[in-house]
């Protein structure tokens, strides 16, 4: 019986000492949870969700860089995601066509959402952030353990249908199936719906959490939703054209100028976070003067050179200009273009931006906003440095482009030439320079060092938590066999001393 005892307790402090090593790393693997899409869909949940970044947490609201994606896969070591998975990849040759991809750099992972974008639960400075997955520094993709990618097909993401073939989705052109041809524009969405969609499986974001990435709208979206947005931004003064049900240019222009009068993050898309306000009493109010843009008689060129129109404020992919065109001159007079300026706001232009935000300082989205567009036409514009030595050149691209070209493949209106000036005015110049001390002080230095010791914190904080563990149930078994052995020895005592008696 007391050898029974022993064995029993001994077993336990065994089970509980392997149980605590490896919960400390992870919860115990669980079935594969759902898709790539369905990955990318719960990730663009928690940004739009605003949760915030707590280390160690894998909750709906509260989530650090791999507790967003293990949520949601319940697969792999979270300490070790990269590891954990069955295909990767080096982001030198680009990241694959493929929604929900796992992202890696050193001491951080990531979530692919497709169309360049990714989403990484950052730091507790930061939270949950979205941008450009091209401007991180990411050096390898993973398929995340747990989680089943799609290969050939219809696929539903975000409000939009998406073609894949071998694997990847299709970019920046067009496939016929069934009989019906469709266009994919440069982020793989399809022009029109499928017209059959019985084989095509709506995103799963996880049963514990309430998806909101359906309700997010942007480029490309249509439906009741958007119509009611379109009356809410007429109705502010932000919106004065057509109620049309379709989120073009002229709505995400708009949305934007509801975004800066609301004081949220400007990006031109419609999340949950922004339509609470956008739909509350509180809303800020615009003004239909300020947004409207006179359109020129057609039969007086002399009206057409005199009327002004108000310029978009930002310029991105997908979008056509006339300031395009510009930008591109200018950035190919700097050495930062080096193809045919079109005013199609593309992917080789993408990359010419990104280059000449880094070199000048600046927040690299690849997107020209304010700051970006004064300083490219101002004097304090830094040249291409690499433009001589191709071989130092860095060249930043855009997977999803499947052509050199940067010609448009839809036919939109014409717009009247901008009429902003951009001088190098002391105030410009401010503006600029602080811009760009603000860029590298933030992101420089609270992200990458916050990041860093936060990871060699933790790290040392597990090794220390797991000694002390062994040393304790180490205690716990000494205690119990001294116990046990104490016993036996007065047992023993008290059966010689009754013999002594006897004899």
């Amino acid at each position: 019986m007391v050898r029974f005892r022993k064995f029993i307790s001994l077993f336990l402090i065994l089970i509980t000492i392997a149980t605590m090593a490896i919960g400390g790393n992870a919860i115990f693997s669980v079935s594969a949870a759902g898709t790539g899409t369905g990955l990318a869909e719960h990730a663009l949940n928690a940004y739009y969700s605003g949760w915030s970044y707590v280390y160690g947490a894998a909750s709906v609201g509260a989530v650090d860089c791999s507790g967003l994606i293990y949520m949601y896969s319940g697969s792999g070591s979270r300490c070790d995601m990269m590891g954990s998975s069955y295909e990767t990849g080096s982001t030198a040759n680009g990241i694959p066509n493929i929604h929900g991809l796992g992202l890696y750099q050193p001491g951080h992972v990531g979530v692919y959402v497709g169309g360049g974008m990714a989403v990484d639960a950052r730091s507790e400075y930061y939270g949950v952030c979205y941008q450009s997955a091209y401007t991180k520094n990411w050096t390898h993709w993973f398929k995340v353990a747990g989680v089943s990618y799609p290969t050939d097909g219809w696929e539903y993401f975000n409000g939009s249908y998406y073609y894949y073939e071998d694997g990847e989705y299709l970019t920046n052109t067009s496939v016929t199936v069934d009989g019906i041809t469709y266009y994919l524009d440069s982020t793989g969405a399809s022009s029109s719906t499928p017209g059959d969609t019985s084989g095509v499986a709506d995103s799963d974001t996880s049963s514990d959490t309430t998806s909101t990435a359906s309700k997010v709208m942007k480029v490309g979206s249509y439906g009741d939703n958007v119509t009611e947005l379109q009356y809410r931004l007429t109705e502010l003064g932000f919106y004065n054209g057509e109620i049309t049900g379709y989120f073009g240019e002229q709505t995400e222009a708009a949305y934007i100028r509801f975004q800066k009068a609301a004081g949220v993050y400007v990006d031109g898309i419609a999340g949950e976070s922004d339509l609470e306000i956008l739909y509350s009493d509180y809303a800020p109010q615009g003004s239909i003067a300020e947004v409207g843009a006179t359109t020129p008689s057609v039969t007086d060129p002399a009206e057409d050179e005199e009327t002004e129109e108000v310029t978009p404020e930002t310029y991105q992919t997908g979008t056509y200009h006339d300031n395009v065109y510009k930008i591109q001159t200018e950035l190919a007079n700097l050495g930062y273009f080096d193809d045919e300026a079109t005013g199609y706001f593309g992917t080789l232009t993408e990359s010419a931006v990104i280059k000449f935000q880094l070199e000048n300082g600046l927040e690299a989205t690849g997107i020209v906003d304010e700051i970006t567009y004064t300083t490219i036409f101002s004097e304090r514009a830094l040249e291409n440095p690499y433009t001589e030595d191709s071989s130092d050149r860095t060249i930043i691209r855009n997977p999803n482009a499947t052509t050199n070209t940067e010609e448009a493949t839809e036919t939109t209106t014409t717009p009247v030439e901008a009429t902003q000036t951009v001088s190098s005015t002391e105030a410009a110049d401010i503006v600029i320079k602080s811009a760009q001390l603000a860029s590298k002080a933030l992101e420089g230095v609270k992200v990458d060092a916050q990041e860093s010791n936060n990871n060699t914190k933790n790290n040392g904080s597990f090794l220390i938590w797991f000694i002390v563990m062994i040393v304790f149930m180490s205690a716990a078994f000494w205690i119990v066999f001294s116990t046990e052995k104490k016993k036996k020895k007065a047992k023993y005592d008290r059966i010689k001393a009754r013999a002594n008696r006897n004899w």
